[in-house]
């Protein structure tokens, strides 16, 4: 029987490996499949082949089919088995060199985002500052002082005749000493330097009198009498004056015109009332001859005045008010005279009670009296700027702990004489003031740990709820902050005076 030739060892019909199933969304091109050559020789003849030969070749081809089967058909049920996902992205992440390469760039950005965080915190705590300036509430303080100036008074010392009176003068005096030293420690008025002056002045001045007593109404006039006839008119007092109305009037005085000519007279109203005050107008006379009386007539440039007719007095008030007024001009007619001759800044005060008079009794009619005061002056000058500097001590002296004044005007203090002891020839002067006082600069009024990282506006309504606050100013450095630092000690308070 001849022998079958192949180029391959395995059975003569070969099935066609099967596709490669490709994971998911990857595409892979399929294999080229080779050509196999199979030589193909003329049967031989039968008779050497016996079926039990045959049977057992068909055997063998089949059993290596089946194999051939098994082993092809479970590499495709593990090719159609998917991957797992984790497996899969990892094998594509590590496949793909274009992923690596944004994976380290996203790592790169997060740690240099960490390292601008870290910068920015260290600067914060490191730069950051806020400066509060404090514009503080003064609180008012007033107070007085009492100053004493002592003038150049005048003493006289008796004679002394034997060395026994000597004595007894020498012991008197040591003893009014020691009064005076114990009487010095007790006054509470500061000596101060001046200069005391006395001053006699007179003045005298005319008061009217406030009492009237209503005697009736009265309207007065003047009226011009005008002589056009060839003759000259003589017109007694009382002459009647009729208006076109028919208001009567009379003349107050007898006149007698000439001929041609004018005369001026005046004249009051027969029945006196409001209504009778009556403006610029023409009278005629009807006393004269109805031919006369377009020749002879008159007339009025000036309104009538319509008056109440009363009686001056003079009242109790009247007295009263003279006599404090005299006092005054008197004060005044005093200050006017010093300062002429001893020139400004003179303080003055009558040295007991001026002597006045009134010539002029209550009830008495009359429409002015006359009042005169004739009396001393005394005027004091002294050392104003030593009074300031005592002033502000004492202000200084008696505001309390914990302040200290912030302003005092010298030309706020005020003056005012208060006293004249002639006996001691000293003056006692009286100095108001006014001061204004705030909290110390190295005081403690805001805790700069209740500042700490609060905004603009959370400060500003801290600050404008403290009663001493009057206003403030927010310095933030660097300036783009606009939050106060997170440390107690970048905070800093400044008080300003001014």
């Amino acid at each position: 029987m001849p022998k079958i030739k192949s180029t391959s060892s395995s059975a003569v019909v070969k099935k066609p490996r099967a596709t490669k199933k490709s994971a998911p969304k990857t595409v892979k091109s399929p294999k080229k499949v080779k050509a196999i050559l199979v030589d193909v020789i003329e049967d031989e003849p039968l008779e050497n082949f016996s079926t039990e030969n045959y049977k057992q070749a068909d055997k063998v081809s089949l059993e290596e089919i089946d194999q051939q089967k098994k082993f092809y058909s479970k590499l495709a049920s593990e090719i159609k088995k998917p991957a797992p996902e984790s497996k899969k992205k990892t094998e594509t992440k590590s496949d793909t060199p274009g992923r690596r390469v944004g994976l380290y760039r996203r790592h790169v950005i997060k740690y240099v985002l960490l390292v601008v965080l870290i910068a920015a915190a260290v600067f914060y705590f490191s730069y950051s500052q806020l400066t509060v300036t404090l514009s503080l509430k003064g609180e008012s303080i007033s107070n007085n002082l009492l100053l004493k100036v002592s003038g150049a008074a005048a003493t006289s010392s008796p004679v002394l005749e034997t060395e026994q009176d000597q004595g007894e003068v020498v012991e008197q005096n040591e003893i009014a000493l020691q009064g005076e030293e114990v009487i010095s420690s007790l006054d509470p008025r500061e000596d101060i330097p001046g200069t005391i002056k006395i001053v006699e002045v007179s003045v005298s001045h005319e008061y009217p009198a406030t009492g009237e007593t209503f005697l009736g109404d009265d309207v007065t006039g003047e009226v011009t009498i005008i002589n056009n006839y060839s003759k000259s008119q003589a017109l007694v007092a009382t002459t009647r004056l009729l208006t076109s109305d028919g208001k009567l009037f009379r003349i107050e005085e007898a006149v007698n015109v000439p001929a041609g000519s004018e005369v001026k007279v005046a004249v009051y109203a027969d029945k006196p009332s409001a209504d009778m005050a009556v403006g610029p107008t023409s009278f005629t006379i009807p006393g004269l001859w109805a031919g006369l009386q377009d020749k002879i007539y008159a007339k009025s440039d000036e309104p009538f005045v319509f008056t109440k007719k009363v009686k001056k007095h003079v009242n109790a008030s009247d007295l009263e008010f003279a006599a404090k007024d005299i006092n005054e001009r008197l004060l005044e007619e005093a200050k006017a005279q010093a300062q002429a001759s001893l020139g400004d800044n003179w303080l003055y005060q009558a040295e007991g009670a001026p002597s006045v008079t009134i010539d002029a009794k209550i009830s008495e009619q009359k429409d002015s009296f006359t009042a005169q005061a004739t009396g001393r002056i005394v005027a004091v000058s002294f050392d104003k700027q030593k009074a300031v500097d005592l002033a502000q001590a004492k202000l200084n002296l008696i505001i309390p702990s914990g302040k200290e004044l912030a302003d005092f005007q010298a030309d706020q203090v005020y003056y005012t004489l208060e006293n004249y002891d002639k006996e001691n020839g000293t003056a006692t002067i009286k100095a108001s003031f006014t001061g204004t006082m705030i909290l110390q600069k190295d005081s403690t009024i805001i805790d700069s740990r209740q500042l700490v990282n609060l905004s603009a506006d959370q400060i500003g309504n801290y600050l404008m709820d403290r009663p001493e606050v009057k206003e403030y100013k927010l310095n933030f450095s660097p300036s783009f902050i606009k939050k106060a630092p997170s440390l107690a000690d970048r905070i800093k308070i400044e008080i300003n005076k001014n």
